[in-house]
């Protein structure tokens, strides 16, 4: 059986909904070696989904949507990556390459495929 959950938002200056709970908050410490969260303020164990009227939006979470939508597509990523690996591997191999930096990739990219933004 599920529970339902009344979750409480707000909308960051961008106009994105941000969900105010723990794992949004700026009070947040999240200790990896035993993954547990810890809220700074209150100096507590809280669950991800807890709210406390002390919650604060991350910096994160303030600037998502700072692109303002510019996502880009799956196949330039994809393109940055299998360089990146070609990379990776040479240097592994023990090869003297030049890493490409990101305008050459970009350059690149858009000489042989177009645009790297979805629409």
């Amino acid at each position: 059986m599920t529970r339902k959950v009344d979750v409480k938002v707000k909308l960051n200056k961008f106009c994105i909904r941000v969900k105010k709970c723990c794992m949004s908050c700026s009070h947040k410490d999240l200790t990896r070696c035993v993954g547990k969260r810890f809220c700074l303020k209150q100096e507590i164990d809280v669950k991800k989904d807890f709210y406390c009227p002390k919650w604060r939006m991350s910096h994160t979470q303030r600037m998502a949507g700072f692109a303002r939508g510019s996502v880009k597509c799956r196949e330039y990523l994809m393109f940055v990556l299998a360089v990146r690996e070609d990379e990776a591997l040479a240097i592994e191999r023990g090869e003297e390459i030049e890493i490409k930096t990101l305008d050459e990739l970009r350059a690149e990219f858009l000489k042989n495929h177009g645009e790297i933004y979805e629409y």
